[in-house]
């Protein structure tokens, strides 16, 4: 396996730990009607992708049929299946760029 690829997951494992114990924080351990406020804590954390949250707020309406519940599972949506997705490939991507810029076999210029 390879290092991006081992740092990929394991920022992956950590991001899902923290969001589960953010949401059974949210849920268990506050009874702070403005709680709802925390969500704003993942939005720099898993940018750009969290950017679908303020995005889906403004095309979704709650007036809308299921727009209610959208809007409600939205968050978790977002922070707790693409974020990981997205800390999963972050590694995964800069090693792939850094071996284009810095590759191991360089071919030889052979010119006589």
């Amino acid at each position: 396996m390879s290092i991006s690829k081992t740092i990929g997951i394991s920022l992956a494992i950590i991001h899902i730990c923290a969001f589960i114990l953010f949401v059974l924080y949210l849920h268990f351990g506050t009874d702070d009607g403005q709680a709802r406020l925390l969500w704003a804590l993942w939005l720099p954390i898993d940018f750009p992708v969290s950017m679908i949250v303020p995005f889906g707020f403004k095309l979704i309406s709650s007036a809308s049929p299921f727009g209610l519940e959208i809007r409600t599972w939205l968050p978790y949506f977002v922070h707790g299946v693409l974020g990981p997705i997205w800390w999963y490939f972050i590694p995964r991507i800069i090693g792939y760029i850094f071996i284009k810029i810095f590759p191991k076999n360089k071919p030889h210029d052979e010119t006589v």
